[in-house]
């Protein structure tokens, strides 16, 4: 039977150590805390070293995982073990499944980015490229979310190239029964000919088509007020990414313990149309525990 020790005999790695005694002790933290905002799942980018690790198989990080109550999962492309660790996303989804959680939506790559010096490996699939083989895998697997985790918008016609991307994108996923989002970082508040491509791409594109999955740190860092973008796109923010930023390094941290108002922004979640949730800290390599954010959350909203 697998369990913590076993995990770590599989692992012997000093940052699962020092995690899974924490996440295997939580206990359900993940669990629905109050009704009037929507469940806390899991991105498993946050755990992706462990994902990563050749001696640990996806079902057992993906046990891991369920352990805590995790009902929901959003996952992200390009492990060492490819889009969807190693398996068909059929295999993947009946793992999830099994577990019980729900395999929510997974990150693709938008319109790649221009590179100074070729690129001398394989290209990871995106939208541009890999559309309709996007849409068939997210549908296989049960997904009713297609998200793009990031684009490139270094200029005007970039942006509206990534804008037409996204506008395929939303219609190929409503005529296979699931909804298009787009992930932010900092650079899409950035203005380029006074417009920045998140103005140009909510502007620009069908409101019941091209959602945003709205990171709320990085929103945050970039100077932006997430309360007021629901007021100016309400209903366009179906799914956030919940985590802090350090004000001092400017680097995602804990849940609680940077400068995001997560009060603020819950109160109003009603505005963005919120449907689903997911803790996430971007490629943690040292602890990233999951659950300590939701306990933070629990007590603070």
């Amino acid at each position: 039977m697998f369990n913590r020790r076993s995990f770590l005999k599989a692992t012997g790695t000093l940052a699962a150590a020092s995690m899974l005694p924490q996440l295997t002790s939580a206990n359900s933290l993940f669990s629905p805390f109050f009704a009037k905002y929507p469940p806390i799942g899991l991105q498993t980018y946050t755990l992706q070293y462990l994902f990563n690790d050749k001696a640990v198989d996806t079902k057992s990080v993906l046990q891991q995982i369920a352990a805590i109550g995790v009902k929901e999962l959003e996952t992200a492309s390009g492990s060492a073990e490819g889009l969807y660790y190693g398996h068909t996303p059929k295999e993947f989804a009946a793992m999830v499944n099994d577990l019980g959680m729900k395999w929510v939506g997974n990150h693709f790559g938008g319109l790649p980015r221009k590179m100074t010096t070729p690129s001398t490996g394989p290209q990871r699939i995106n939208l541009r490229d890999n559309l309709q083989q996007i849409i068939d895998n997210s549908a296989e697997g049960g997904c009713s979310w297609v998200i793009c985790a990031s684009s490139s918008e270094a200029d005007m016609d970039e942006i509206k190239k990534t804008t037409e991307i996204f506008s395929a994108a939303g219609e190929k996923a409503a005529q296979s029964k699931m909804k298009f989002a787009y992930h932010n970082h900092q650079s899409e508040f950035t203005k380029i000919d006074g417009v920045s491509a998140y103005e140009y791409v909510l502007g620009q594109t069908n409101k019941d088509q091209v959602f945003m999955e709205l990171d709320l740190a990085w929103a945050t860092q970039a100077g932006m007020d997430p309360v007021a973008m629901f007021k100016q796109y309400p209903g366009r923010f179906p799914l956030w990414h919940v985590k802090d930023i350090d004000p001092a390094t400017g680097r995602p941290c804990v849940v609680g313990k940077g400068k995001v108002e997560f009060k603020r922004i819950f109160e109003n979640s009603k505005l963005s149309g919120v449907q689903h949730t997911f803790i996430e800290q971007d490629g943690a390599k040292t602890i990233a525990d999951p659950a300590e954010s939701v306990k933070w959350l629990k007590a603070n909203l």
